[in-house]
């Protein structure tokens, strides 16, 4: 009886969801009944806040990337799913007993996936927003709170394999078509980026010159054109011609460039 209970509880939840144009329903409301402990007065408190467009990973207190469970705090942007072939490839490329920097860290995700794929290294996130750098910490990660690399420390100069970041890289102009309800629960600061996008990606690239040891790789998630506008600032920074990652579907998600 409890069983169906349930099914009847999520069922009712997702049909209210997917009405809402949640492209999800059924996955979401298995989510939120979950978070509700199967709580009916409860399940509904937590789908109307899911209607006003808050995202899910708030409500819930979690969400799953590259298989691992990582606490997402309200307020801390939620790593998206299109970011994990990034991390996966950064965990590639870092020795067992290398260093890397996850920079713009959020809830400390990627710096989460590195750890949990290579333990004997050193990694470190850095992010200039207080709520993420605790989040990231109550994900088990080393954290620290600056703009982009001027906290990291010192000892890490010339020494770091791997840098990996998700900055704001939206161009300003576009913010306007970005998932609706986004600014009514997210600040601008974790999307934009800027005239065209890439504001705090050059500077990160020129920025990264100082910790990134020879043969190491900055992994950089970007999208549209902004492979082509970074190219002549990471040649200049003394990266080689940096590899463009792509999705599935053939869409710009990344850059890496070894020095």
């Amino acid at each position: 009886m409890l069983h169906d209970d349930r099914a009847a509880l999520r069922s009712e939840a997702a049909a209210r969801l997917g009405a809402g144009g949640f492209l999800a329903p059924d996955e979401e409301a298995a989510e939120l009944l979950a978070a509700a402990g199967g709580d009916g007065a409860r399940l509904e408190a937590l789908v109307a806040r899911r209607l006003t467009g808050e995202p899910l990973a708030w409500i819930t207190g979690s969400t799953t990337f590259c298989g691992l469970r990582v606490l997402v705090d309200p307020g801390v942007y939620v790593p998206r799913p299109h970011t994990e072939a990034l991390a996966l490839r950064a965990a590639e490329r870092l020795p067992a007993d290398g260093a890397a920097v996850d920079v713009c860290s959020g809830s400390g995700a990627i710096a989460a996936v590195l750890r949990a794929r290579r333990p004997q290294a050193r990694v470190i996130a850095a992010d200039i927003d207080e709520r993420s750098v605790d989040c990231a910490r109550r994900n088990g990660v080393d954290a620290v709170q600056g703009d982009l690399l001027a906290a990291v420390p010192a000892a890490l100069r010339g020494v770091v394999d791997v840098i990996t970041a998700v900055v704001p890289y939206v161009p300003a102009h576009e913010l306007r078509y970005l998932q609706r309800d986004t600014f009514t629960f997210e600040s601008t600061l974790a999307y934009d980026g800027g005239r065209d996008g890439a504001r705090l990606l050059r500077r990160l690239v020129r920025e990264s010159t100082r910790f990134v040891r020879p043969g190491g790789v900055l992994l950089l998630e970007l999208g549209g054109d902004q492979a082509q506008v970074l190219a002549p600032v990471l040649a200049a920074a003394g990266y080689g011609t940096p590899r463009v990652l792509a999705d599935e579907d053939g869409d710009v998600r990344g850059v890496e460039a070894r020095r």
